[in-house]
């Protein structure tokens, strides 16, 4: 075994490396939320599966960093990091923001890295499902975001949060962000989407919306559980067939079909 692969401070190995790894999985994490914590439901994947976790500015071991700004700089970030790493039949993996910035960094245009498939939970399926689109971008919109999520109206600007609260409020202002980034968005990979029965942020009959956003096969799931069902027993479970079903579909690719799968929207 190897060291796990990092790159830039935007990826990070969730597990120590396989001297030859088969597959990668990147793993975007929830607003506030560290990659680490996936570790628990994706242990039982293969050793060979390469388990990569993004980091962004502001938190963990990038703490003394100011915070992603955009989705723009995300995306850049990221597929730099992926970029300088060994080619690999890839599987993005998003949980909630994590979702729409999967699908955003999947999306973009240019050369390689792109994932052959794409998996998400309990991600909304862009600005047009949120329940009030209207207000989504004023401040208001932005304060009950906050709210949904326990923290005070204008947390940005709130300086006695503690450093874990004030990622949480900016992620969730990039949450908002990528809602609208995303809203276009039609990749030419498979994507499978979950969504938990009981989830009172992003309610299960949003999931249908996630068909929009590929033109290949498309695959929506509703789970028993919440919001955070990816660390249930049930929902790990769930979580664990889909990304080996999406595992096999890109090992199964050929490189040269893998190449010319990758992201410009085209609606």
């Amino acid at each position: 075994m190897f060291p796990s692969p990092t790159t830039g401070g935007w990826t990070s190995g969730l597990r120590t490396a396989h001297p030859a790894p088969a597959a990668r999985i990147v793993v975007f994490p929830h607003a506030g939320g560290d990659a680490r914590r996936y570790l628990t439901p994706l242990s039982r994947l293969p050793g060979d599966v390469e388990l990569l976790g993004i980091t962004l500015p502001g938190r963990a071991e990038r703490a003394a960093e100011p915070p992603a700004e955009s989705v723009a700089d995300v995306v850049r970030g990221v597929r730099g990091a992926l970029r300088r790493l060994p080619p690999l039949p890839t599987v993005f993996y998003g949980h909630s923001m994590g979702a729409l910035l999967a699908v955003a960094v999947a999306d973009a245009p240019g050369a390689a890295p792109h994932p052959g498939a794409v998996v998400v939970s309990c991600g909304l399926p862009g600005e047009r499902a949120y329940p009030h689109p209207e207000r989504l971008h004023t401040a208001d919109g932005l304060n009950e975001i906050f709210a949904l999520h326990g923290l005070p109206a204008g947390a940005l600007d709130d300086t006695s949060l503690d450093p874990r609260a004030r990622a949480l409020a900016h992620d969730l202002a990039l949450t908002r962000r990528a809602l609208r980034a995303v809203r276009d968005v039609c990749l030419g990979v498979p994507l499978t989407a979950l969504a938990g029965t009981n989830d009172p942020l992003v309610p299960g009959d949003t999931l249908p919306g996630w068909a929009a956003f590929t033109r290949a096969a498309h695959r929506g799931r509703l789970v028993e559980g919440g919001h955070f069902l990816p660390f249930s027993p049930t929902g790990a479970d769930v979580l664990l067939e889909e990304l080996t079903a999406a595992l096999g579909g890109v090992l199964s690719v050929r490189p040269d079909q893998r190449a010319a799968s990758g992201g410009t929207s085209q609606r």
